[in-house]
C-alpha cells in the first residue's frame, strides 16, 4: 500500500462512519461497525469491511445497505473533494462467526 492510498482508507472509514450515524436507515436490533477499509491502488474501488450484529441479521443488513447504496455513494462523493472517488463494495468481517466455531469446538472437548 502506498501512503496516499493508507490516507485515504483513513478518510474514507470516517467520512463512512458518519454517514452511517446521521444517514443510513438501519434494521430494528442490529448493530455495524466499520473495521477495515481497503481502496485499491488505481482508487477505482473501497472494500468496506462490517461487523454485524446480530450475526443472524447480517443478510438483512447488507441488503438494506445495498438499497441505499446510491445515496451513501454520492454523500461520500461529496465529502472526499477527490477527483474520483472508489466505488463502495461491502464485506462482512468473519472475525466473531470463527471465534464462535472456536468457542463451540473448545466447549465439545
Amino acid at each position: 500500500m502506498t501512503e496516499r492510498t493508507d490516507k485515504l482508507n483513513v478518510l474514507v472509514q470516517h467520512n463512512l462512519n458518519l454517514i452511517f450515524i446521521k444517514d443510513v436507515e438501519w434494521p430494528r436490533d442490529t448493530m455495524a461497525t466499520i473495521t477495515k477499509v481497503e481502496v485499491t491502488p488505481d482508487l477505482s474501488w473501497a472494500f468496506i469491511t462490517l461487523s454485524i450484529l446480530p450475526i443472524n441479521k447480517q443478510g438483512t443488513v447488507i441488503k438494506k445497505l445495498s438499497q441505499q447504496l446510491k445515496d451513501i455513494q454520492h454523500k461520500l462523493n461529496q465529502t472526499l473533494q477527490i477527483r474520483k472517488a472508489p466505488r463502495l463494495k461491502f464485506k462482512i468481517d468473519a472475525t466473531e462467526l470463527e471465534s464462535r466455531k472456536i468457542d463451540r469446538a473448545l466447549a465439545q472437548d
